[in-house]
């Protein structure tokens, strides 16, 4: 019991609502635009997303333990198991690579069951989740992490999994016509999904800048060239807040040009509670204490996003 605490603990498994909600939203949208749900495709994705999410963040635990240069601290001595000494490398190291496998088998079963974009598209995905820790220059410890995880987690998951149901409808084409390539989009389908997943790609993109806000004096010692360290804690807390706010504007605005339906301002109710939680950030950037914030308002958000979907399919 005790390992399967530390494993938890390694994976963060608190944090997959990150993954879990836009795989639920783009699946959400497969029903409200009256396609069919594939249940084995939807599956596969499932325990594909799972596993690479999985890897993702393991895996970075792992490589800021072997590349910190300052070991004390609360990101080394209580945030990382493997610094607190409840999961030894050996034990990461394999349940990494196991997971690593589940995750890449089901995502090439499910690209063999619908096309090459899913292989194009699950590939690019796993190759980031991968490169995000790892590699000469992890993403991670560049100034592009949050804005590619908020990309692939909160814009890239909706949409394959929106895509992999309707894929028989040809949203994505590619043609070869008179020596020329035509590669050609189906708005109509696509768009809808796309507008819906902006506010998620923001907040998710926030959670990961709220992390390395709180890390900053960290990883500044451990030469992680992170968007707070170059940007600094005053414009990084500001560009916070901007996100948020982006997340309802996107909103309105997808319902004022048609993209989405008014139901989805149904998320305008969470805004005195996630602005009252982003002041709180504001006002003190502590790992401990108010990084939780980010998580909640992404939830708080996602979770009415999801209601706005449902509400109009019921309509």
């Amino acid at each position: 019991m005790y390992k399967i605490k530390s494993f938890l603990k390694f994976v963060e498994i608190q944090t997959k609502v990150a993954s879990f909600f836009p795989f639920v939203t783009g699946t959400s949208m497969v029903i409200f635009m009256g396609f069919r749900l594939d249940p084995i495709n939807l599956m596969l994705m499932f325990l594909s997303l799972l596993m690479i999410d999985l890897t993702t963040t393991g895996l970075n635990h792992l490589m800021d333990y072997k590349r910190a240069v300052l070991k004390t601290g609360y990101h080394y001595q209580v945030h990382n198991p493997l610094g607190k000494g409840d999961l030894s490398e050996s034990e990461a190291q394999y349940a990494l690579i196991t997971m690593l496998i589940i995750g890449a088998l089901s995502g090439i079963f499910l690209a063999f069951r619908t096309d090459v974009w899913v292989l194009l598209m699950g590939g690019l995905a796993f190759f980031i989740g991968v490169t995000y820790s790892y590699g000469p220059l992890p993403i991670s410890r560049t100034v592009l992490g949050e804005t590619l995880s908020g990309l692939f987690m909160g814009g890239l998951i909706p949409f394959i999994a929106f895509y992999i149901h309707v894929y028989t409808s040809n949203p994505l084409s590619l043609s070869v016509k008179e020596g020329l390539f035509i590669f050609s989009i189906n708005y109509k389908i696509l768009l809808p999904v796309i507008w819906v997943s902006l506010p998620l790609v923001a907040l998710i993109s926030n959670i990961m800048l709220a992390n390395n806000i709180c890390d900053r004096d960290e990883d500044i010692v451990n030469n992680r060239y992170t968007l707070p360290v170059v940007m600094g804690q005053a414009h990084s807390v500001k560009l916070y807040v901007f996100l948020v706010l982006f997340s309802y504007l996107s909103s309105i605005l997808g319902v004022i040009l048609g993209f989405i339906p008014i139901t989805q301002l149904i998320v305008l109710l969470s805004f005195p509670m996630v602005m009252k939680q982003t002041k709180k950030f504001y006002q003190k950037q502590v790992k401990g204490e108010t990084f939780i914030l980010a998580v909640k308002n992404f939830v708080v958000f996602a979770s009415l996003n999801l209601v706005g979907i449902m509400v109009q399919w019921l309509l």
